[in-house]
């Protein structure tokens, strides 16, 4: 069994997307259905699904006491965190080593208000 995709609710399908392949997140499919738009962006592991609802009348809230943060395997953490706040985000938290999970990580928050995880495995 694969974690298949993570799905995230959306303001702004446009900018959503450009900041997730800013990231270097590829493109890989969409669809409609019901009026809610699905754009699934992702690499060789897995996908994050947005999803995007025109008529949505309660706002796009996320909470890190439900959903904490996605984590996303990069091979710079620093260098990521730069890309990611020239797309927009704000960091959480800097580039630290967290030695019980052996990687080097930095948090920061997407336009939507969504925490990511940038996670670079240390060789130790």
């Amino acid at each position: 069994m694969d974690v298949a995709h993570v799905a995230l609710w959306v303001a702004d399908m446009d900018r959503a997307v450009d900041f997730y392949t800013g990231l270097g997140l590829e493109r890989q499919w969409s669809f409609t259905l019901d009026g809610v738009e699905n754009v699934y962006v992702g690499g060789e592991h897995g996908e994050l699904q947005l999803r995007h609802d025109p008529d949505r009348t309660t706002p796009i809230a996320p909470n890190r006491a439900d959903v904490d943060h996605v984590a996303l395997t990069v091979e710079d953490t620093e260098a990521m965190v730069e890309r990611a706040t020239e797309q927009g985000a704000s960091v959480v938290t800097d580039p630290t080593v967290i030695e019980p999970a052996d990687a080097y990580v930095a948090f920061v928050e997407d336009p939507d208000g969504y925490v990511l995880e940038f996670v670079e495995p240390l060789d130790g």
